[in-house]
């Protein structure tokens, strides 16, 4: 079962959190003392990982003493299910007689037989299931409404549900691990508890789980240092668990490339780290507080969330406060493969925790009146969270003065606003219609973040729109923002916020459209021969696919192994250097100063109403 939602009632900080929908990986974004963390830890108890519950006398809202009730429901979640789960509850909580044989049929005398019995309803491909606890904390379950009828006794269906029910795990402390431990202490502790890591202190723990992700086991290095063959045995081990764990840990943190060595020096294990080309390895513990945090974390939810944690509710509350900026790109890395096989929430207030390619990930934790709520997207009336999206976009609400008193159209990327400017100035200085003087063009770093430069400009009330490559990338994006009802918001600031998707405001009739397209073939053509030293004509373009120029292009520079992909900024290098020659709209390249004029009328009218 997967969470989709959640709502929070009455714990501490947080009267009525407001629903709040979930993906595999979400973030909720607010300044300290907020609220997030009473979020998390009220969401974990639904199904704490370590039997974690409610308590009236401490968890109950301060402000609201007088009113406290042990009835009162916390939490209430929404948990969905696949046809496999719903086969299995149902096989759990069966109808009677649903194993009886095939109704009898009519008898040679053509007397009827037993009564048919009732078809049952078709079973669902899918379904959700709610989930509560109040503060005696009994759970109680809604089963999807669809499913009562196929069910027999629902007492046992209910029973399952709690069964099958992601555990939460909730993490606020993030020990980090130092990289040694003694080989017999640490295996007689192991012994005593039976094999089990639960009731060893975090770096046994830790030591433990690097030496199984390694793929060796304490006895294969315990006791072996008496005999020469030992020690060589017990080498081969650490030689190849040393690699192995280099290998693996090389995939996950990007900043620079290092090796791990696992030594063992008589009954003492350590390891060391080499940043690669130094050739001199350190102990762990010596490295950065940062460093070690990251390793220690990536072995113990890579193990974990193969194992104990598998299928679990992940709830970090603040990960990543020790690393670099750089780092935190890793680590959204990292939890972009847990999200894989789990549940992923994680609280932040830095801006470099957040990916802008997927602001619908993102939930805003708000305050008013000292009460903690939730906002299911990224704009907010309130200016401490959205100074973590502003500060990740580079903006912030203070450029009113530059971007709030004009009208603010964002382009996917500076490729974009480069070609737009000088075909506007071109078709003004020439006495033509270019684009209003009125519009900004703001660049974003790509279709995939543009909507959460537009909720930047909805949040801050200005007036704004988006213009769009008319592909895959554009369309995705436009749903994005779609999703995000940053429309509605706008409107309920007496604002617009418009969507132009380029094709269709250029009266393209080509199945995709983007920039370069404004442009004749011949000419963007000669750009790229420019910039690749190539020698491509028209002909030699696919004639099936996108008609897109610029993805014709690439698909034969691919074919011909002249590049993985193509470089726009080369090209657009090239494409500033013959900008510099031109004085009017008579000398661009033919149709595209009436395709540009265009383009410009449609988008100057969108931003008239």
């Amino acid at each position: 079962m997967k969470l989709r939602g959640f709502q929070i009632w009455n714990y501490r900080t947080i009267v009525d959190s407001g629903w709040v929908d979930v993906d595999a990986l979400t973030t909720f974004v607010g300044q300290n003392e907020c609220g997030k963390s009473n979020l998390l830890r009220a969401l974990a108890k639904l199904n704490s990982f370590d039997g974690a519950k409610y308590d009236l006398n401490t968890d109950w809202p301060i402000d609201f003493w007088a009113q406290k009730d042990a009835e009162a429901i916390v939490c209430r979640a929404e948990f969905s299910m696949d046809a496999a789960e719903i086969e299995a509850l149902l096989a759990a909580a069966p109808l009677p007689g649903q194993a009886a044989d095939d109704d009898e049929e009519d008898n040679e005398e053509g007397e009827v037989g037993e009564a048919p019995r009732a078809i049952p309803p078709p079973r669902p491909a899918s379904g959700s299931v709610f989930v509560e606890r109040d503060y005696k904390n009994i759970h109680t379950v809604d089963l999807p409404e669809e499913l009562i009828p196929l069910i027999g006794e629902e007492a046992t269906a209910v029973r399952w549900v709690l069964q099958h029910l992601p555990k939460c795990v909730y993490m606020e402390d993030y020990a980090a691990f130092t990289g040694a431990a003694e080989i017999p202490h640490l295996k007689q502790k192991l012994a005593e508890q039976g094999g089990k890591l639960d009731k060893l202190k975090e770096e046994e723990k830790t030591i433990l789980i690097v030496l199984e992700l390694a793929a060796i086991k304490i006895d294969d290095i315990a006791g072996k240092e008496n005999t020469p063959e030992g020690r060589r045995l017990r080498g081969f081990d650490t030689n190849a668990a040393s690699r192995h764990l280099s290998q693996t840990f090389g995939k996950k943190w990007k900043q620079k490339r290092i090796k791990f060595d696992i030594r063992v020096d008589g009954p003492t294990l350590n390891v060391y780290v080499e940043d690669e080309g130094l050739d001199a390895f350190v102990p762990l513990e010596a490295r950065s507080r940062g460093f070690q945090w990251f390793v220690s974390f990536v072995w113990r939810f890579t193990y974990a969330s193969r194992g104990a944690y598998k299928d679990c509710i992940l709830l970090l509350d603040e990960p990543g406060i020790h690393l670099h900026h750089a780092g935190h790109r890793d680590l959204l890395e990292f939890f972009e493969s847990l999200a894989q096989t789990n549940t992923v929430l994680f609280t932040t207030h830095l801006a470099t925790m957040l990916d802008p390619g997927f602001p619908e990930r993102v939930r805003i934790v708000e305050v008013h009146e000292h009460h903690t709520s939730v906002k299911n997207g990224i704009v907010s009336s309130q200016p401490q969270p959205m100074m973590v999206i502003e500060a990740q976009l580079g903006l912030t609400g203070s450029m009113s003065g530059l971007l709030g008193m004009r009208q603010n159209l964002i382009v996917e990327g500076g490729y974009d606003a480069m070609i737009l400017q000088k075909l506007s100035a071109l078709l003004i200085a020439s006495g033509g219609r270019g684009l209003s003087d009125r519009i900004y063009l703001l660049p974003a770093q790509g279709a995939a973040k543009t909507p959460m430069y537009a909720a930047f400009m909805v949040g801050n009330g200005w007036d704004a729109g988006v213009l769009l490559d008319s592909d895959d990338a554009g369309l995705m994006a436009k749903q994005k923002i779609s999703e995000l009802f940053l429309d509605r918001l706008a409107a309920d600031q007496r604002k617009k916020f418009r969507v132009l998707m380029l094709g269709s405001a250029a009266k393209s009739s080509q199945n995709e459209f983007a920039i370069e397209d404004l442009f004749p073939t011949d000419f963007y053509l000669a750009c790229v021969n420019e910039a690749y030293g190539t020698n491509l004509t028209e002909a030699d373009l696919p004639v099936d696919g996108s008609e897109q120029i610029a993805k014709r292009v690439e698909a034969v520079l691919k074919a011909r192994g002249r590049a993985k992909e193509l470089d726009k900024n080369l090209v657009g290098a090239v494409l500033q250097r013959r900008f510099v020659g031109m004085k009017a709209k008579d000398d661009l390249p033919h149709g595209t100063a009436e395709r540009a004029a265009v383009l410009f009328d449609k988008i100057n009218e969108a931003f008239a109403s």
